[in-house]
Parts: C-alpha cells; sequence; structure tokens
C-alpha cells in the first residue's frame, strides 16, 4: 500500500502547505481522508485517475478537510465517470452534506455515476471499509466538532492516523503501531483541541511505535528546533506536500 500526502498544513493559510488530507492506494482499492486543495491535480499527479477513486472519508467537517469536495466530483462529472463513488461521514454530518451537495446542484449536473453517501457513529469504533487486503476502522478522536481517527490495516501493517484531535487514549493503548500519522498544529505551544510535538512525545511510547510522521502542520513554528531538542528526529519527521510511503 502506498500512503499520499496530498497535503500537510493546519487550517492556517500557509505558504508552502495544502490543508491536510490523504490518499491511500492499495492494489486496485484507493480512498482519500478528506478532501482539501485541489484533489483532482493531485490525483492525477500520482497517477491515480479520477474514476479509479473509490471512496472519501471525512473525519470531521471543518472547512480545511471537506472544501475540495465540489472540485472532485465537477472533475469526475467532466471526464464521464461511471463507477459509483462512496462518500463516509459521521452520521451528525449526514444531513449537512446532503445539503451542501444539493447547494451544489450536483444531481442536475447530469452524472452518470451513484454516490453513496455512507454513515458511521463517530462515537463508537466501527469498521468502515474492507477490501481485500485492507480494513480500515475509524474510532473517537477529541476536537471542537465531532471527529474521527482512523486505523489502517493492510499486509500485516497497522497504520494510525490520529484526525485532527488532542492525544487520544486510544492511540496510547496500542501495543505497537507501524506508522502514526498524527496531526501536531503547534511546535510547543498548548493548542486546545489539537497536539504540540511535546505532547506527542510525553503522552506516546514511542518505543511502540515504528515511524510517527506529523502532519497538520503551521508555518512558522519551530519544528525542527523541538525535534532537536527533544533528540527525536531519527523517531518523528515531519511530512512534506506530495510525499508517499510505501508499506
Amino acid at each position: 500500500m502506498e500512503i499520499h500526502f496530498l497535503g500537510t498544513g493546519s487550517a492556517y493559510p500557509g505558504k508552502g502547505r495544502d490543508n491536510t488530507s490523504l490518499c491511500l492506494s492499495n492494489k486496485n482499492y484507493q480512498v482519500l481522508i478528506d478532501v482539501s486543495g485541489n484533489p483532482c491535480r493531485k490525483l492525477k499527479e500520482i497517477n491515480i485517475g479520477l474514476e479509479e477513486l473509490d471512496s472519501v472519508i471525512f473525519t470531521h467537517f471543518h472547512i480545511d478537510h471537506i472544501y475540495g469536495l465540489p472540485s472532485l466530483l465537477w472533475g469526475m462529472w467532466l471526464e464521464g465517470r461511471q463507477k459509483p463513488l462512496s462518500i463516509y461521514c459521521d452520521d451528525r454530518n449526514e444531513v449537512k452534506l446532503n445539503q451542501w451537495l444539493d447547494t451544489m446542484a450536483v444531481h442536475d449536473w447530469g452524472i452518470d455515476f451513484p454516490i453513496h453517501v455512507k454513515t458511521f457513529n463517530g462515537d463508537l469504533i466501527e469498521e468502515l471499509i474492507t477490501v481485500e487486503n485492507l480494513r480500515i476502522s475509524c474510532f473517537p478522536a477529541l476536537h471542537s466538532v465531532p471527529t474521527i481517527g482512523l486505523e489502517v490495516k493492510t499486509a500485516g501493517k497497522t497504520i494510525v492516523y490520529s484526525g485532527d484531535s488532542e492525544v487520544n487514549s486510544h492511540i496510547q493503548a496500542y501495543e505497537y503501531i507501524d506508522v502514526l500519522i498524527h496531526e501536531t498544529t503547534s511546535a510547543k505551544e498548548i493548542d486546545p483541541n489539537h497536539t504540540s510535538l511535546p505532547e506527542i512525545v510525553e503522552y506516546y511510547n514511542l518505543d511502540s511505535i515504528g515511524r510517527v510522521i506529523l502532519v497538520h502542520l503551521s508555518d512558522g513554528e519551530p519544528y525542527d528546533d523541538e525535534l532537536s531538542r527533544l533528540n527525536i528526529r531519527r523517531m518523528v519527521e515531519k511530512a512534506e506536500e506530495m510525499m508517499c510511503i510505501k508499506l
């Protein structure tokens, strides 16, 4: 499986980082986690056609994580996509999502592909997608609005994505995580509903995590200084735009 970091920035406007979104590419199944920036261009840049994308998972409904959806659907329509698209969202956001689709008049475009809105209870641990050797489940995260983190199991590996969240006891409880992708809105200061780099180091047992990758990064934050001060450069790294890791 490949994990593509289509955007790595926080909600604050950034100079060199788009808002955080990921693409999981697993043989014949492709999943977007949140949708920011120019999703059509980015998918093409990683050689995933718009007709190949199978699902979108929204971790929460803050605008920096959802605003790319109109562009994505428009591009799919223009290219004549026919394969169904599944969009996963918390059941508390289902009405908002359908209202947004209606506001965009998506169903008046004459699209040839069904859009299946699938909901989950974000307060529970729930399996979302199981296909071939890929399993994706959600778990509650700690944010200012209903938010989830994600667990991805593939080829005997465990990948955990924090979502926008404070440090999370669910993540802390894992015996081992191969890759932890964790939001780090600030390098030093405590930011309510988010996580700082020292909090990650103090809260989680880094010896039980193979690789920690930081996302949701803010401009002007001294991440490099903190990584050096905490002496964790070999264990923790900042994600970069369009970076790809293979598992």
